[in-house]
């Protein structure tokens, strides 16, 4: 048993021995290994850090799976210590085990390092953007950035020319301030995208553009954007119009910007700049919620504009005179106040004040005469006027601070000054086009149309509509384009055979029995028809179906005039005829007077065997008639032969 027990306590002794010689490396590991997070940002030189970039961020290292599984041991290095602590039930099973596992323990202590994402290297490619953040932390120009480095960095300034990537400041999570005011080289701004926490943004660098402008909507606190300077244009507002917590934006210096229209959604936006823009219209501000600051002093209007195409004559040329006219009238997209108010042009004919070219060459100011109408170019001969072919306007705008009217609720309100800028072409004018409307007969049908236009414009004539006529022919071109000779377009219409429409008028009572013959009119389609309530005995009219006039179309119609039966007990129901039976016998004949009596058969009887001075009936009349001229027959014979027997008596 003693030497069981020796022989334990010898491997005992080996053990220890083993752990205290293994223990000597670990006091000379330096001290970066096991320091804490504040330890290391205080005491460590940067090189340190630099060279432990890549360690992971777990602080416990852990043998393998198949390790415990047999020694059921677990070795930790605590953050603040660099002592070995073995677990209370650790159970020694092999000593070539051991120490393999103790030198795994070695190996790993020696490359792990506290909260590694917070003090690894952050990548910042570009040198000057570098070092422009190591001068904001107050970091030596040699030190490398770490995250925690970058957590406190809250406004940063950047105005190297040299400049041309920003990418390493996605890390910076806490800036809240970045300000660009120089021209530099940078053209992708996305590294801005991630930040959360911005509320003050200035990009003032002609890279800017609407295309690289980034999404700002992470920083839901952005308060302050200015973009002046920048090569910006209208499609830029698309994106800043989902900045909806901005409250005062600067866009000066940018011609391309032409309309504010589109940031009248903002709906805490007080204050806008755009001096030196190109805007024309602030007619729209009434549509902003609550700004009551804008500053659109200086506005450069009508550099973006295409040119307008007039024809000659539109140049009011006067002969006698030699001069050539032109109304400020024809002049477009003029700059206008909130109140409709179009500020006029400088009636100075200095050089300063007023450009005037035609093909473009510059006109001497001696041959200018402006007023507020427009613009007189003295000196014109014939052949030049015919030479022109284009010209241009640039003047100032005379529109001083106090010409102009403020809108209410506004501390400061500025459109002054400011240029207009517009070219023209001039064109020939072309033979007119005369369109023609006429029927298959020559006949007009409507006054003929005269179309005017430049040389080379198109013209596009219109066919017409006309009741009762189809088209059925163009001669000429409908469309086409103007020329120095005269052109004629003519539609050919031929009259529409008639088609008759027909009304049918019926005369019903409520229970759907006929009282009268259907009436049918017909006329042209278009025409008025008119019908008509008959009046029927023993009936009241009581309500129509359809209507009783209109005009005739091309389906048939129906008006139904309805009838109600009078109620009279006392008298017999009157039978009417249907006028639409063939069988029906008019009103008043013999035929009808017996279908119409209402005497019963003993009336009848008594009538017929009557001797009291009362008509026979027509049977017995016949009768009558028949004895009445047999007996007068038998009278004449008689009296004829009595006479004939005297004349022979006297003879």
């Amino acid at each position: 048993m003693k030497k069981i027990h020796l022989n334990k306590w010898k491997h005992k002794s080996t053990l220890y021995l083993m752990l205290f010689c293994l223990s000597i490396p670990l006091a000379l590991t330096p001290l970066s290994v096991s320091a804490t997070e504040t330890e290391s940002e205080q005491t460590v030189p940067t090189s340190q850090k630099d060279a432990s970039e890549t360690t992971p961020e777990s602080q416990t290292v852990e043998s393998s799976t198949d390790d415990q599984n047999q020694s059921n041991s677990t070795v930790s290095l605590p953050e603040s210590s660099s002592t070995i602590s073995l677990a209370p039930s650790e159970s020694l099973t092999s000593d070539s085990k051991k120490m393999a596992q103790k030198e795994e323990v070695v190996a790993s202590t020696t490359v792990a390092e506290p909260k590694a994402a917070a003090s690894s290297t952050i990548s910042v490619p570009d040198p000057n953007l570098k070092q422009t953040i190591l001068s904001t932390l107050g970091l030596a120009t040699t030190a490398e950035l770490t995250q925690t480095d970058m957590d406190k960095l809250t406004n940063l300034t950047l105005n190297s020319v040299d400049i041309y990537s920003l990418v390493g400041l996605e890390h910076a999570t806490n800036l809240s301030s970045i300000y660009i005011n120089v021209n530099n080289k940078i053209t992708d701004f996305k590294p801005l995208e991630s930040l959360t926490k911005l509320t003050f943004v200035t990009l003032q660098t002609s890279s800017l553009t609407s295309d690289n402008f980034p999404n700002l909507t992470a920083s839901q606190g952005l308060t302050n954007l200015s973009i002046g300077g920048t090569s910006v244009d209208n499609s830029v507002l698309a994106k800043i119009v989902n900045l909806k917590a901005l409250v005062r934006l600067y866009m000066d210096s940018n011609m391309n910007i032409t309309t504010i229209e589109p940031l009248k959604v903002l709906p805490n936006l007080k204050s806008l700049s755009v001096q030196f823009c190109g805007i024309t219209d602030f007619t729209v501000i009434k549509d902003f919620p609550i700004m009551s600051d804008l500053a659109a002093f200086g506005q450069n209007t009508g550099r973006n504009d295409p040119p307008t195409t007039v024809t000659r004559s539109t140049l009011k040329y006067n002969e006698d005179e030699q001069s050539v006219y032109i109304p400020f009238s024809m002049m477009p997209n003029r700059m206008t106040n909130f109140d409709g108010y179009i500020p006029p042009f400088s009636t100075s004919n200095s050089a300063s004040n007023t450009y005037f070219d035609f093909n473009g060459t510059q006109l001497q100011a001696s041959h200018l005469q402006i007023d507020d109408k427009g613009i007189t170019i003295n000196s014109v001969s014939p052949e030049e006027y015919q030479g022109i072919k284009s010209f241009e306007y640039n003047a100032r705008l005379n529109n001083p601070a106090g010409t102009y009217a403020v809108p209410d609720g506004y501390t400061f309100y500025a459109i002054s000054s400011g240029t207009y800028l517009h070219q023209f072409d001039v064109v020939d004018d072309g033979a007119p086009v005369t369109v023609k409307y006429q029927d298959e007969n020559g006949q007009e049908l409507a006054p003929s149309e005269v179309l005017n236009g430049y040389v080379g414009a198109t013209y596009n004539s219109k066919e017409l509509s006309f009741q009762g006529y189809s088209l059925i022919k163009v001669d000429g071109d409908a469309t086409g384009k103007f020329t120095d000779s005269p052109q004629t377009v003519t539609y050919i219409y031929q009259k529409n055979a008639k088609i008759l429409g027909q009304v049918t008028v019926k005369y019903i009572d409520t229970d759907g029995k006929v009282l009268f013959g259907d009436v049918i009119q017909t006329g042209n389609i278009g025409e008025t028809y008119h019908t008509e309530k008959k009046e029927l005995t023993s009936y009241t009219f009581k309500n129509i179906i359809g209507n009783a006039s209109g005009q005739y179309t091309n389906s048939p119609q129906t008006v139904t005039y309805v009838y109600e039966k009078n109620a009279n007990p006392n008298k017999p129901e009157e039978v009417l005829p249907d006028s639409s039976d063939k069988n029906n016998v008019n009103p008043g004949s013999r035929d009808n007077e017996i279908t119409k009596g209402s005497k019963n058969v003993k009336d009848k009887e008594s009538v017929a065997n009557s001797k009291e001075n009362n008509l026979p009936e027509t049977g017995d009349k016949e009768q009558g008639m028949k004895k009445l001229t047999l007996f007068g027959s038998f009278l004449l014979i008689l009296g004829s032969l009595v006479l004939f027997i005297r004349f022979r008596k006297v003879d």
